[in-house]
């Protein structure tokens, strides 16, 4: 198990579409795709990866800008050791969820920065189940809830 990198870092903004539109018409990042009022995802290059920078809603006074930092693992049995480890380290644990293509384990460090551990899963259509997630669970469980959604969604 290891961190095979950087994956996005999110951004508290105050105003999201001046934010927006800064990053896609001066920073050049193309917006791959958004939930509407609260934050935005951009990239790069959308086929390599889906999103390196989310501008988040929620920025306040002179409150910091860092919403969180995200590492990709290779694996969801990655993403469950790194949990285990976590647990048994004290680690506080903010949440484990899916977005709808992977299992993320949200968590904080000493001073109470959020970071982010996840491993992709390949959903036909793109997204699959987006929700809460019991991480006490196996991979092969966690896949499936994450991709039967998808079919779900796919046949309404």
């Amino acid at each position: 198990m290891s961190i095979k990198g950087l994956s996005h870092v999110g951004v508290f903004v105050r105003d999201l579409e001046t934010m927006t539109r800064f990053y896609k018409d001066i920073v050049r990042l193309e917006e791959s795709h958004r939930n509407e009022g609260r934050n935005v995802f951009l990239s790069s290059d959308k086929r390599r990866e889906d999103h390196e920078v989310v501008l988040v809603t929620g920025r306040e006074g002179e409150g910091g800008t860092i919403q969180q930092l995200s590492f990709r693992v290779d694996s969801v049995d990655d993403v469950l050791r790194y949990y285990q480890s976590f647990k048994k380290a004290g680690v506080s644990i903010s949440s484990t969820v899916s977005h709808g293509a992977g299992v993320s384990c949200y968590f904080l460090d000493p001073e109470g920065n959020r970071l982010e551990v996840f491993a992709d899963v390949e959903v036909e259509g793109g997204r699959g189940y987006v929700g809460p997630l019991d991480l006490e669970q196996s991979a092969d469980q966690l896949v499936a809830k994450i991709r039967s959604e998808s079919s779900t969604a796919m046949a309404r």
